[in-house]
């Protein structure tokens, strides 16, 4: 495992995100912002990974005060063109909950690197600001990939997450225009309160990711794979304690582990808990 901090001062986020896009076959991306300029960097090197039919998939804050809805827009007729990318984007029903992650993952057929810190997809992040961002390289199927890419994983499947379409990103746009003209006084502009709730409600009505089994990464695959059909129990899946061991030689509470991962499992809705210890497998 390699890791390093960088900072955007001796050497920028870009310079590492830039080539781990172009040589990797899947492409992970969840951030709050972002802008055009900074969609411009990337824009070659996703065009390249288009080309060669990589997974492509973003999940995208839609704060009409610093989310670019052209960039959006851009984004959005760039993935629908592929037959493997797309874009997903939060839109919040709870105003005090702020969507402000900043996760960038590419990998190829065994290898990963995650950029995990303070830049978002605009220029200044990736370029031009002083940040602090972690770049972790590593074995896809190494514990804190498991970790990173589960976490990935969660927000993509969070209850606020849609599939855009078109009628969508215009309504987004037109919120952005008015917020811009409005600024503060937007807040009291009736006409404005009722756009912004026909952007609720249109978010609501929109189609939602579906797990599927390329989610499966690390520790959440292994203990997937070890699930019986049907009815199972915890004792099922302890019984390949050692292999998992094995797997994972430094972690030392592997049954604790197995039961996070149930869990997450069952978010996700590839088993249903049915009593104390006691599952079923549904996909």
């Amino acid at each position: 495992m390699q890791i390093q901090i960088i900072d955007n001062v001796e050497r920028n986020t870009a310079s590492i995100l830039v080539p781990a896009i172009t040589n990797a076959f899947d492409i992970r991306i969840a951030v709050a912002f972002v802008s055009g300029d900074g969609l411009y960097y990337l824009l070659p090197s996703m065009r390249s990974a288009i080309e060669k039919k990589a997974n492509i998939e973003f999940l995208v804050g839609m704060d009409p005060r610093v989310t670019d809805p052209y960039a959006v827009r851009d984004l959005y007729n760039l993935l629908i063109k592929s037959s493997t990318g797309v874009l997903i984007c939060f839109v919040s029903r709870n105003s005090s909950a702020i969507y402000h992650p900043k996760i960038y993952l590419a990998k190829d057929n065994q290898n990963a690197t995650a950029i995990i810190g303070s830049s978002n997809l605009t220029r200044r992040g990736l370029v031009k600001n002083i940040e602090a961002n972690v770049v972790i390289k590593d074995q896809i199927n190494s514990e804190i990939m498991s970790e990173i890419y589960t976490t990935f994983t969660r927000l993509k499947y969070h209850p606020d997450r849609v599939i855009p379409d078109d009628e969508f990103l215009d309504i987004f746009f037109e919120i952005c225009q008015k917020e811009k003209s409005f600024q503060s006084k937007a807040v009291k502009d009736k006409e404005f309160q009722k756009l912004k709730k026909t952007f609720i409600e249109k978010a609501m009505s929109l189609e939602r990711p579906k797990p599927t089994k390329t989610e499966l990464i690390g520790w959440l695959e292994m203990v997937y794979n070890s699930i019986p059909e049907g009815k199972f129990t915890n004792q099922d899946v302890y019984k390949f304690e050692t292999q998992f061991r094995e797997r994972y030689p430094q972690n030392q509470n592997i049954k604790a582990k197995i039961r996070q991962q149930l869990q997450i499992l069952r978010q996700l809705g590839f088993i249903e808990h049915l009593s104390t210890g006691v599952w079923e497998k549904k996909l």
